[in-house]
């Protein structure tokens, strides 16, 4: 897994998908049955239950321990080396925006009958990812569209799922080819 460059995380993740109700869990239903213990594999009920409600209260854990132990440049080297990056997020932002609200207004709202407001999970699942549509989840239910957070979860995992595999990929292929440089800010 070391050689892969594959982050804890997404290794956790996946064992925890194995071991979860949708693989061993379902694999031993077929002999246990829908009662037994073993029908969700190592992660009970409880558990996900728990982890249910972690997205949304460590998203702020993420952010508010973001810069701790961080000297901060002066504003000119900001601008420096925040100014393209800026540049390039608000691209993907409203590149998304605009994509999906598209799709949106071209597909999803006269065939499928969804508001139009949908348009914007794209972007909310792949720039705001699990723990933005975890945030959002009461908002989706006020806007009477609750399965609007089983969107959003799906297209941040799609989104995470597709930027770990891909930079990885990258990652791999720059080190067999001796490309890695220093950078410090």
């Amino acid at each position: 897994m070391q050689n892969l460059f594959l982050p804890a995380s997404v290794i956790g993740g996946f064992l925890a998908l194995i071991l979860g109700p949708e693989a061993l869990g379902l694999l031993l239903r077929n002999f246990t049955g829908d009662d037994s213990f073993w029908a969700n594999g190592f992660v009970t009920e409880e558990i996900m239950e728990i982890w249910s409600e972690l997205p949304g209260l460590l998203i702020n854990v993420v952010f508010a321990t973001l810069f701790i132990g961080t000297v901060l440049p002066n504003l000119q080297r900001v601008w420096d080396v925040g100014g393209p990056q800026l540049a390039f997020g608000w691209t993907l932002g409203w590149g998304q925006y605009v994509i999906g609200l598209l799709l949106a207004m071209l597909i999803l709202v006269p065939f499928y009958d969804m508001p139009v407001w949908v348009g914007t999970l794209i972007e909310i699942g792949f720039e705001g990812g699990h723990g933005t549509a975890a945030g959002l989840q009461g908002t989706f239910e006020e806007l009477g569209f609750p399965e609007a957070y089983d969107l959003a979860i799906g297209l941040a995992t799609v989104g995470i799922l597709t930027g770990v595999i891909v930079g990885i990929a990258f990652v791999n292929w720059g080190v067999r080819k001796n490309m890695q440089k220093s950078s410090r800010m």
